[in-house]
């Protein structure tokens, strides 16, 4: 089964993408659950590493967040080499 697509999946599987990084990030959401998240956006949505990659590096800087710069960093950072992995395809998570 190929993946879906078309604009308006693909744009939902951002904002789905999006909101489970910001829910990791502030602590709500287990980062496993955020990397199969991830996995099924890229496998399913043909969503692209690299948007997500993107994705996490604006959060990472993005003064709405009431999160402190440090302690984004540092939950960003396996996301950043999990996202890594899925671009060279390789099995994570």
């Amino acid at each position: 089964m190929s993946p879906d697509t078309s604009p308006f999946t693909r744009s939902w599987a951002l904002s789905w993408v999006k909101g489970s990084i910001v829910s990791y990030l502030r602590g709500n959401t287990p980062i496993n659950i955020v990397k199969g998240r991830i996995k099924r956006a890229v496998e399913s949505y043909g969503v692209k590493p690299e948007e997500i990659g993107a994705i996490i590096s604006l959060l990472q800087i993005d003064p709405e967040l009431t999160i402190p710069r440090e302690l984004r960093e540092e939950r960003a950072k396996p996301l950043l080499d999990f996202i890594e992995e899925l671009r060279r395809g390789g099995k994570s998570g």
